[in-house]
């Protein structure tokens, strides 16, 4: 998982938003990333692997790393959002999202 940063004195007890990036390798596959969220990183080859990792890595490091449990919710369906930039449709783009938002709040 890389470096554990404890963040429970940088995270506000209210919902936040995390942004998630992604980008496409040269073999066609995405790498998805957060800048805010140490140890969330993914990469592969199929681009469904990742979509579908995205969120429940993001909660299992949030959980892991403040020591509750997390819930996090995109705030656009990926998928969508990845298509109307180009990632994933059949023409293969190479315009990519920048950011796709999500937000984390603490779970009941």
């Amino acid at each position: 998982m890389g470096t554990v940063v404890d963040m429970r004195t940088a995270i506000p007890a209210h919902p936040w938003k995390i942004i998630v990036h992604f980008a496409r390798r040269e073999d066609g596959g995405l790498r998805a990333w957060c800048d805010e969220i140490p140890g969330f990183a993914l990469s592969h080859t199929d681009i469904d692997a990742v979509l579908s990792d995205v969120q429940p890595a993001l909660e299992g490091i949030l959980t892991y790393q403040l020591g509750e449990r997390y819930i996090t919710t995109p705030l656009c369906d990926i998928r969508i959002a990845l298509e109307q930039q180009g990632v994933i449709e059949p023409t293969k783009a190479d315009r990519l999202p920048e950011v796709v938002e999500y937000v984390a709040q603490r779970a009941a």
